[in-house]
């Protein structure tokens, strides 16, 4: 993979941005040229490739964001043979003019022209010379940290797909050890002096790690990242090379639930099916589709918070297959909850009312959510209310981003303890799936997860609760949060 991201490598004046915005206030924390910079890096969903977005950025000449596959500690510009010219590879897109029918992150579909040491030529028609000219370029850790991309910075605030792919087996290899790994995103002024920096990074014990600041605050103070159909992935899975329309419409993650808990969502949404002619009986469902065992996902679960003590909320919803109309396979499903889960599972009398140091004095770290209130009010020693899923139901970024701006404006719920989540990815009707319309949930969430990472970043994220995305590595809802919780807690 690493020999492949050669293909991929970025002139260093690459392409515009994906979508640009110049922002007019200025935050109190401000840094270089009266603001305080920031970057982000992301996946895309559809084809995997590496994102990079900024805010506040002075964007001069000179600047560049460039990214690397070690950690950055210094850049210097050095003279190299012209040798091939490196291309640029990614399709902008403005946000002020894409359509919804546009493909937004991770296009890359049309190649622009290459980039040789004298200005543009196209593919092709690159002249062959005598004397091989030099080029300056930038160099990061005196040559031996390799860069991949090279974007030069238009706009305050931007959002790239650079079309470097990303592998999800260096996602396989994250413990609840990691922290940064894989790609560096750097900013770096004409002097090479890096301005800001971030990399692809885990949050394994975020909760745990701000026990004391977060400890008196409950569940529903917090902003808290959760994954829409949490148990709709598979294992390996490339969807560049086993894609189909089961798949499209199927899968809504690329991380297995570990994974997700590894990167820091704390809200899994599980939608479980009955499957009476297989020896394990329980499986996730994603509408009628089979997905995971359900055994298999409340084992990652039990591993992840046994070594974190994290607590997660274990949303169990709509129990799409094979339940019927009475309550028989639900009593199942609880007595199979409390077999698996045991001790794990937070006592009910806590209510929604208890903060994070209150469960965690109980030594437990699981909240069965359950969404049926018959069944609720029978196990008073094992579940908790559901949590309230706010649905748009919608196939388009406008609806999407009015219900969501709805829902927080007129937020009677902040006066409840009970936790909401704001359900932001859209959702295909039947006859769009028969017929394909979108092009898969991967397209569709690669439409708004960038713009989902904007409103909540930029607008909503202060009183949000849970919000629940599909392909969340898509978007930049866990740094976001965790920027929101490190207010709250006053730091």
């Amino acid at each position: 993979m690493r020999q492949l991201q050669l293909v991929f490598i970025l002139a260093l004046c690459i392409c515009p941005a994906i979508w640009a915005q110049q922002l007019d206030t200025l935050p109190p924390d401000s840094g270089p040229d009266g603001r305080q910079l920031k970057l982000w890096l992301t996946i895309s969903a559809r084809k995997r490739f590496v994102e990079i977005s900024w805010k506040n950025a002075p964007a001069r000449d000179g600047d560049q964001v460039l990214l690397t596959i070690q950690d950055p500690h210094t850049f210097e510009l050095r003279s190299v043979p012209t040798g091939t010219p490196l291309a640029g590879f990614t399709k902008s897109r403005d946000s002020d003019s894409a359509s919804e029918s546009e493909e937004s992150s991770g296009s890359g579909a049309d190649q622009v022209a290459f980039v040789p040491i004298h200005g543009y030529t196209t593919p092709g028609t690159v002249a062959k010379a005598d004397v091989v000219p030099m080029r300056e370029q930038w160099v990061s850790n005196g040559g031996n940290n390799q860069i991949v991309a090279a974007i030069k910075p238009s706009q305050s605030a931007q959002w790239f797909t650079t079309g470097v792919p990303f592998d999800y087996a260096l996602s396989r290899n994250v413990t609840t050890h990691s922290d940064c790994y894989g790609y560096w995103a750097s900013y770096i002024d004409d002097h090479g002096r890096i301005l800001a920096k971030t990399c692809i990074r885990a949050h394994p014990r975020w909760m745990t790690n701000w026990h004391s600041g977060l400890g008196d605050l409950r569940l529903r103070d917090l902003f808290i990242p959760g994954t829409h159909d949490s148990g709709s992935y598979r294992p390996n899975f490339d969807p560049l090379l086993r894609e189909s329309l089961v798949t499209k419409y199927a899968l809504t993650q690329d991380d297995d639930i570990r994974g997700q808990l590894l990167h820091g969502a704390r809200y899994l949404d599980i939608r479980v099916g009955f499957y009476r002619p297989s020896e394990e009986k329980f499986f996730i469902y994603h509408g009628i589709t089979k997905q995971r065992p359900l055994k298999e996902v409340i084992q990652q679960v039990k591993d992840f918070v046994q070594e974190t003590n994290e607590i997660v909320i274990f949303g169990l919803k709509e129990f799409p297959v094979g339940f019927g109309k009475n309550l028989a396979v639900h009593h199942l499903l609880v007595a199979y909850l409390r077999e698996q889960f045991g001790d794990f599972i937070v006592h009910p009398s806590l209510t929604w009312h208890a903060t994070l140091r209150d469960i965690w004095k109980r030594q437990q770290n699981v909240i069965l959510a359950y969404d049926k209130s018959e069944v609720v009010q029978q196990y008073p020693d094992l579940l908790f209310g559901g949590v309230d899923q706010r649905w748009g139901n919608v196939q388009s970024w406008p609806r999407l981003e009015r219900h969501l701006r709805y829902i927080n404006d007129f937020d009677v719920s902040r006066f409840s303890s009970r936790p909401v989540v704001d359900m932001a990815e859209l959702t295909p009707e039947t006859w769009d799936v028969i017929l394909d319309k979108h092009g898969g949930l991967r397209k569709m969430a690669d439409n708004v997860n960038w713009r989902i990472s904007q409103l909540y970043r930029d607008e909503l994220g202060e009183h949000a609760n849970i919000v629940a995305a599909d392909f969340i590595r898509g978007t930049t809802l866990v740094e976001t949060a965790l920027e929101m919780n490190r207010k709250k807690m006053g730091h």
